[in-house]
């Protein structure tokens, strides 16, 4: 979980995002959990951000201020249809399941710089099987279990997200 503090309009404000997968998140804003699906991103640097958001109620008795005095916002209210009924299932990169054992996923988002074995390739726990570049630093990524590797799912230079498949091992 990643906590941030945001000043908004010099508003303050505290929010805790969750990471489901590589796109789902669920996110508490002053108390209410808030399911957010990422559709796409982009480079946005030298982009100017203006979050849509509006201050709450006035400072109530006993409300904590900030170092300037002023009182803490509160996040505003999340809409009914925005609040998450049930809880979401986590991808199995993140939440384990059946097929994780015998899969290999990405353990950050970046560019796959080289595939080092191929199907039908026999591999020992801890053998180098593919390298990731990620901000700007070479990773080697190791193979989680001895086995036969069944499928890559990738491609050399492809661009790969945390949690997506790499490669799948033969089932024992």
């Amino acid at each position: 979980m990643r906590r941030y503090q945001l000043t908004v309009n010099n508003n303050e404000y505290e929010i805790d995002i969750e990471e489901i997968s590589a796109t789902e998140f669920q996110v508490l804003i002053d108390g209410q959990t808030v399911d957010v699906i990422l559709a796409s991103q982009a480079d946005a640097a030298g982009a100017v951000i203006t979050p849509q958001i509006e201050a709450g109620p006035s400072r109530m008795v006993g409300e904590p201020l900030t170092a300037a005095g002023q009182p803490v916002a509160r996040a505003p209210k999340v809409p009914a249809a925005m609040r998450s009924e049930t809880p979401r299932t986590p991808s199995p990169a993140v939440a384990g399941g059946q097929d994780l054992a015998y899969s290999m996923s990405a353990p950050m988002p970046g560019v796959i710089l080289e595939i080092k074995v191929a199907p039908g390739d026999q591999v020992n726990k801890g053998d180098v099987v593919m390298v990731l570049e990620a901000m700007k630093m070479k990773n080697d990524l190791h193979a989680a279990r001895t086995g036969t590797v069944e499928s890559i799912d990738i491609n050399s230079g492809e661009q790969v997200k945390y949690g997506q498949v790499l490669l799948r091992f033969v089932k024992d």
